[in-house]
Order: structure tokens, then C-alpha cells, then sequence
């Protein structure tokens, strides 16, 4: 009786930890979502993500601002579609391989190319793509 007693127990325990964690797990989850994983910091613009990168300002030999949708074609290596987001390397038209970051809906793109590698970044909205655009170019000038 006392064993069954202590495995209800250990059980309640069990459930209440699984029950933390879930929780927990879920508010960082909105929150990640909530904001903005790509940042154009002082001196160079990063984006948190899986397949997350930084590239310096001063690498940056090359930045557009695209309209309309990138077409990602053939996935090169590691990818990740979760939700709203699709990152990975894919071989883009006009770009080759590229390091890509695209947040649903995809109808502008940020186009940075540095000596060696290009990376595109949709945060969802032209609007933000714009300001993501303007403030990486007044980080270059700035340098």
C-alpha cells in the first residue's frame, strides 16, 4: 500500500515538472516569435535562428533590397521550415548558394553579399524589410 502510495506521488511529481517545462517552453516559443530575429546592431547585422549567422559591416560588399518573393531552389546543406520560417543554405537564382532566412509571408528580401557568401532575409512585411535594409546601410556608412 505504502509503494503505491509513493508511486502516485512520484508520479504527481513527474506531471508537475513535465507540466513546467511545457509551459515555460511555450512563453519562450511566443516570445521568440514575437520579435524580430534579425537585428542590424552597430557594427554588423545578425540573425538568431538555427541556421543563424553575423556578418560585419565592413564584409558587406554588395546590399539590396528585392520586391517580391525569393525563389529558393535546390536545398544545398541543413535546412529547417518550422512554422513561419525557412532557413538554410538553398542555391538561389542569380545568388548561388546562399544562406537564407525567410519569415512567412515572403514579399521582400534583403540581399547581403559579402566576398565570399550571400545570405537573404525576409522578416514577413516589406515595411521591415525596408527598415532592416535602411538601417544596415547607415551601419556600412558609418564604418
Amino acid at each position: 500500500m505504502k509503494a503505491a502510495y509513493d508511486r502516485r506521488k512520484a508520479n504527481r511529481i513527474s506531471l508537475r515538472v513535465v507540466a513546467v517545462v511545457a509551459i515555460a517552453l511555450a512563453a519562450y516559443i511566443a516570445v521568440e516569435l514575437a520579435t524580430d530575429p534579425a537585428r542590424a546592431g552597430e557594427s554588423e547585422l545578425s540573425v538568431r535562428a538555427l541556421f543563424g549567422f553575423r556578418v560585419a559591416y565592413s564584409d558587406i560588399r554588395e546590399l539590396r533590397f528585392e520586391k517580391g518573393p525569393i525563389e529558393t531552389g535546390v536545398r544545398v546543406f541543413g535546412n529547417s521550415a518550422f512554422g513561419l520560417f525557412l532557413e538554410g543554405d538553398f542555391m538561389v537564382d542569380g545568388l548561388g548558394k546562399t544562406r537564407v532566412f525567410l519569415k512567412k509571408p515572403n514579399l521582400s528580401y534583403v540581399v547581403v553579399q559579402t566576398e565570399d557568401r550571400s545570405y537573404a532575409v525576409s522578416l514577413g512585411s516589406a515595411e521591415k524589410d525596408q527598415l532592416l535594409y535602411d538601417r544596415i546601410k547607415l551601419g556600412m556608412s558609418a564604418k
